[in-house]
């Protein structure tokens, strides 16, 4: 009895050391949430998992990431994962959401936020996926812009950026384009003149902690035909006439690269994004601006020597003149708790 039992805990302490390593590479592997709980099956949309956005979740899977869904997105909900992917949210996330999501970005998370053409409320509840996302996403720099037109394949520029890398063509049925806020974000590739000339696809880099944010204006691309029978889905992902599926693996491997930025060139791009010109009318540089001044407050208190720095900036152009009461604030705090 006594060997047998040997035996058994053996096998046991044997089984446990193979499956160790397994469990550990597991819990290593980059957390990618995809946000389900915002009407991303309303109307025709299968933009799930395990449905219409099943093979851009195999993109992640076959970077070496876990990839789960996710309904609320608040702070706890988000705060162990590497990326979040928004695809087409058609209901509003609550505040404590929007400020989660931003705070994600800021604290060197990733997102990929895809949207649809204006005037697309799939479910009808008064909002669509544009509302949606600009809700925030301007305080990440990029806009979506209220535009609805097709245009495939997409006969604007291909930028030469890792995103365009073998990537022949791209396409946009019904679908919007996207509006570069700050001075860091980038267009990889545009639409015709005839739509405007905005990106099809844009980036932008926040924080210093390397924070990426992906925006698109259609979520047809990324459609792999597959989901809900009664839904009326197409598969651009695989369509042999475009890099749809070329441009997600480009991206995805974007997303996972992350490289922070050095404070004072963080400071330097902060600081010119704060000085550019704003109209009272624009809500969406108004919102890009607000949180750039707070983005500025929280790298000068992190990083104190940086702010002599700030101060010849604000010296030099009166455009960053409220700057200054931000900066004679910190002086004073720091000669009261000073040791």
């Amino acid at each position: 009895m006594q060997k047998s039992r040997r035996f058994a805990l053996w096998v046991l302490l044997a089984g446990l050391l193979a499956i160790l390593p397994a469990l550990a590479a597991e819990a290593g592997k980059p957390l990618v949430l995809f946000d389900e709980g915002h009407a991303q099956t309303a109307g025709n949309a299968d933009w799930v998992i395990n449905g219409g956005y099943s093979d851009f979740a195999d993109v992640f899977k076959a970077q070496g990431c876990e990839v789960r869904a996710v309904k609320r997105l608040h702070w706890d909900a988000i705060k162990d994962a590497d990326i979040l992917v928004l695809p087409e949210p058609n209901s509003v996330y609550s505040p404590e959401e929007e400020t989660a999501i931003v705070e994600f970005v800021m604290n060197g998370g990733g997102l990929y936020a895809i949207a649809d053409h204006d005037r697309s409320d799939r479910n009808g509840d008064g909002i669509d996926s544009v509302g949606v996302l600009n809700r925030f996403l301007p305080r990440l720099g990029l806009e979506i812009d209220k535009r609805y037109f097709t245009e495939a394949p997409v006969a604007g520029k291909y930028h030469d950026t890792p995103f365009t890398t073998g990537v022949k063509a791209v396409g946009t049925w019904g679908g919007t384009t996207v509006r570069c806020l700050a001075s860091t974000a980038m267009a990889h590739i545009t639409v015709s003149t005839k739509n405007g000339g905005g990106a099809f696809i844009a980036s932008n880099i926040v924080g210093t902690r390397g924070g990426r944010v992906i925006a698109m204006g259609d979520s047809s691309p990324y459609d792999d035909g597959t989901g809900n029978p009664s839904d009326k889905l197409h598969d651009g992902f695989n369509n042999p006439g475009y890099s749809h599926a070329r441009l997600a693996q480009n991206t995805v491997k974007w997303l996972l690269a992350r490289a922070p930025t050095s404070p004072r060139e963080h400071l330097c791009h902060l600081l010119a994004d704060a000085a550019a010109p704003c109209s009272p009318e624009d809500e969406a540089a108004q919102l890009h601006q607000e949180e750039t001044r707070r983005t500025i407050e929280r790298l000068l208190t992190e990083e104190p020597s940086l702010r002599e720095e700030a101060r010849a900036a604000v010296s030099a152009n009166p455009a960053l003149a409220g700057l200054v009461v931000t900066l004679n604030t910190m002086d004073r705090f720091d000669q009261l708790h000073r040791p």
